[in-house]
């Protein structure tokens, strides 16, 4: 993206300001990062990805497009990050590759940033610092304090900045925990401080917005899967989110307690189990309770419980494999009882449903939120959402951190409880605060960057649009054996076919290839003898004839792919 295609007024000559440009968050739930400029030193707070929906075509990731930043580069001076999810870090290797900048955030956070850095040899190249809640870090105009919230992983901060321009609060993902079990209350006393001493803006996640009351405690959760346990009397199963080391604890915990060994199946869990033990986050009560897959055949079902990922029902995560009979240590039976503690992401609802079924067609008893509390979301809730805004007493809400409804949710509940004024924008706006306005002066236009395997580039790629076309459409794979020096065929087309045809009998199948075979036949012969020498034009025959044959008679255009032997 060239920079005259940022639409942006001139910054204010004789006025301190504060710009806000998400580049992510806004209009999805996931890709988190924003940019806090301020009197020409900029900040970027956190720096996540989104997984892609199904017309995606086999892309890993999308990351957020950083155009604007890579051509304001001598202006950003550090990377904030408010906890350790995906959507907030997990775009920060790719970003590091390019840019050479200092991370804050709390120690913890910062762990889980440089196990994935190591993973991409960057974990000795980027500058670190971690930062308590009781310190006050300084970087050019920003006077920056991180405050503890409720979170669903550990170490989750909100960020303050104070400015010249007044005091911005960055919420980050939070939630009231009003009975945590592994750490304290969300910090109300330093938020009602900050609201005494005047707060220019809050941006809040605006995740939960659309839900009623409050968000329930890990207490609650962890009563609610004790009493499933209690009533189950074959495995116990809990898919859950990799990062949730609180409800972790609470397992390893409740598996205690019934006398259960413990198989982490997924990854992911296993290594952040490692790195929260390491740095004193999970505490086990046995340091034998935990098996190998090869252990599982000797204890009796109802001694074991296996936590695993796939609550998402991602293709590749252990619960998804169990559900489809494709994993190669677990076969699910009708003693098993499956528990799945996590949130429906924006997205997944279709894919998780599928997975239920085939749980179910398995035998297996199948528990989630709408049977029993068996989870509770990392996201406050609209009474909680009150509750900050009247803590902080804000000038302005900006919602950020989920869809348009649920942000245009969040601002009318903080024009009930009184905040003047709420700014509701899109990916890219560049909200502008100074002394005595506020308002959108432009936009960064931001776009989306895809990872696929080892290859990074933006939605319009060639090799997209070609995988957009083949499932679309279909594929023809067209055997061809031509005479080249007499210029003639030397047996009838052969054809077969991926995608285009799949509802028909394979006798009407194999008819269809027949006919089509037959009309690239005649598009061969059709061409002149000198022509017929030419296996460009011989290609360009087979390609055009055989897709018409398919517009006509079942209306698709598929992509054609002739394979032409030369005698």
């Amino acid at each position: 993206m060239s920079k005259d295609k940022y639409e942006i007024a001139s910054r204010p000559d004789n006025d301190d300001y504060l710009r806000f440009i998400p580049l992510g968050g806004l209009d999805e739930v996931g890709m988190n990062c924003a940019l806090m400029e301020c009197n020409g030193s900029m900040l970027m707070v956190d720096c996540g990805y989104t997984f892609p929906e199904s017309e995606s075509y086999g892309v890993d990731y999308i990351l957020p497009d950083w155009s604007y930043v890579m051509d304001n580069l001598d202006r950003l001076d550090g990377v904030l990050l408010t906890h350790g999810h995906q959507d907030h870090i997990g775009a920060l290797p790719y970003f590091l590759q390019e840019v050479d900048v200092p991370l804050y955030s709390g120690e913890f956070t910062l762990k889980m940033v440089e196990s994935q850095l190591k993973e991409h040899h960057l974990h000795d190249k980027v500058d670190m610092f971690p930062i308590s809640t009781d310190e006050m870090l300084e970087i050019g105009p920003f006077q920056i304090e991180f405050v503890h919230v409720n979170h669903s992983v550990p170490n989750a901060r909100s960020i303050s900045l104070n400015t010249p321009v007044g005091r911005y609060i960055f919420t980050g993902d939070w939630k009231i925990d009003q009975m945590p079990l592994y750490e304290p209350v969300l910090d109300m006393q330093t938020f009602a401080d900050f609201g005494r001493d005047g707060v220019r803006a809050v941006f809040g996640d605006s995740t939960n917005a659309e839900s009623e009351g409050f968000s329930n405690s890990e207490y609650e959760v962890f009563e609610g899967i004790s009493n499933v346990a209690d009533d189950t009397e074959g495995r116990l199963i809990v898919a859950q989110f990799s990062s949730n080391l609180h409800r972790l604890d609470n397992l390893m915990e409740l598996a205690h307690r019934h006398d259960r060994k413990v198989l982490l199946m997924g990854r992911s869990i296993r290594d952040n189990v490692e790195l929260a033990i390491e740095e004193g986050y999970l505490n086990l009560p046995d340091e034998n309770i935990t098996i190998k897959p090869h252990q599982l055949d000797d204890f009796p079902a109802n001694r074991v419980m296996i936590i695993c990922t796939g609550s998402q029902a991602e293709p590749r995560a252990a619960m998804t494999r169990m559900a489809y009979g494709d994993h190669h240590t677990v076969t699910l039976n009708e003693e098993d009882t499956v528990v799945l503690s996590a949130r429906v992401i924006p997205g997944n609802e279709r894919g998780i449903q599928q997975m239920l079924d085939e749980l179910t067609r398995r035998g297996a008893t199948v528990v989630t939120a709408k049977q029993a509390p068996i989870h509770g979301s990392g996201h406050a809730k609209p009474d909680e959402l009150k509750i900050l805004l009247n803590l902080t007493q804000p000038d302005s809400l900006v919602p950020v951190h989920g869809h348009y409804r649920m942000r245009k949710k969040h601002a009318e509940l903080a024009e009930d409880v009184g905040v003047p004024r709420q700014h509701v924008i899109e990916n890219g706006d560049v909200l502008q605060f100074t002394s005595d306005d506020t308002r959108v002066v432009g936009s960064v236009n931001p776009g989306r960057v895809l990872v696929d395997g080892a290859n990074v580039g933006d939605l319009e790629s060639v090799a997209l649009r070609d995988r957009a076309k083949l499932a679309d459409a279909g594929i023809i794979v067209a055997f061809v054996v031509m005479d080249k020096s007499a210029g003639e065929l030397a047996a009838k087309p052969e054809l077969i076919q991926r995608g285009l045809m799949g509802k028909e009998s394979d006798t009407d199948i194999d008819e269809m290839l027949s006919r089509a075979a037959d009309a690239a036949e005649q598009g061969i012969l059709q061409l002149s003898d000198n022509a017929r020498r030419d296996f460009n034009e011989v290609d360009d025959a087979i390609q055009r004839s055989v897709r018409k044959f398919f517009r006509r008679r079942i209306d698709r255009k598929p992509v054609v792919i002739p394979v032409i032997h030369e005698l």
